[in-house]
């Protein structure tokens, strides 16, 4: 008999199974995202805040400026309404910020050292002249230049023009009171008495102008920050 031989089974063939379907998603376009639109609200109104903060805060600032312009302007108008009274009979503004101030007192002096001017005519000016700087070194001292610029939010710069144009003008002014009253002495004195007197009388006139000149200058520095300053125009001799 044959014997049958026995054959090796045949292995298993193992399959591997294909990679699996995975789902993806489609995004949505980044207008229709929610959290895109709530993003683009929250930027939106914080700028409109913003705008409307700055806004205010211009009109704001704005407002104190004009209020703070106008009360510049108050002062310094009333200010020159009291300066101009006070020196009114001293003399005559001078282009471009002078002032000419007891010009005769000068003239008569130079007169009187020169001959040409009779001593009773310098004598009647330098009385004349002697107590209208009087007077009007008395209206300067009562103008009261803390009760128009204290409290007004002012910067200093502004308030020491106010300070220094009447100190320096009412200086001036008593300064021409001693000189006319040395041109009058000068007037009934003769001699080296006469001219050592019109001398000292001579170089009080110098300092008195300066000092008139300065604060007058000052004067019309308050009017131009305040925007009210209108220069005068030189008078024109008829038929000219």
């Amino acid at each position: 008999m044959a014997i049958k031989g026995k054959s090796k089974p045949r292995s298993r063939r193992v399959v591997t199974p294909g990679p699996r379907p995975s789902y993806t998603p489609v995004k949505k376009p980044l207008l229709a995202r929610r959290g895109f639109r709530i993003g683009v609200l929250v930027v939106v109104v914080a700028a409109s805040v913003g705008g409307i903060w700055y806004g205010l805060a211009r009109e704001r600032t704005q407002d104190r400026e004009q209020a703070l312009a106008e009360r510049e302007r108050t002062a310094a108008v009333t200010f020159r309404g009291r300066v101009q009274g006070a020196i009114a009979s001293a003399g005559q503004p001078a282009s471009p910020d002078g002032f000419i101030a007891f010009p005769t007192l000068t003239a008569d002096l130079d007169g009187l050292q020169e001959g040409t001017v009779k001593p009773r005519t310098v004598q009647t000016d330098a009385k004349a002249a002697r107590k209208a700087a009087k007077g009007a070194s008395q209206a300067m001292e009562r103008i009261d230049v803390l009760s128009i610029t204290a409290n007004k939010g002012f910067d200093a710069a502004f308030v020491n023009y106010f300070f220094n144009a009447k100190e320096k003008m009412q200086d001036g002014l008593r300064l021409y009171e001693q000189a006319a009253l040395l041109v009058e002495r000068a007037a009934a004195a003769t001699g080296d008495e006469r001219a050592e007197l019109l001398d000292s009388a001579g170089g009080i006139l110098d300092v008195a102008a300066q000092l008139m000149n300065g604060g007058y200058s000052d004067f019309i520095q308050v009017q131009i920050e305040a925007d009210i300053y209108q220069p005068s125009l030189p008078s024109v001799p008829a038929g000219s």
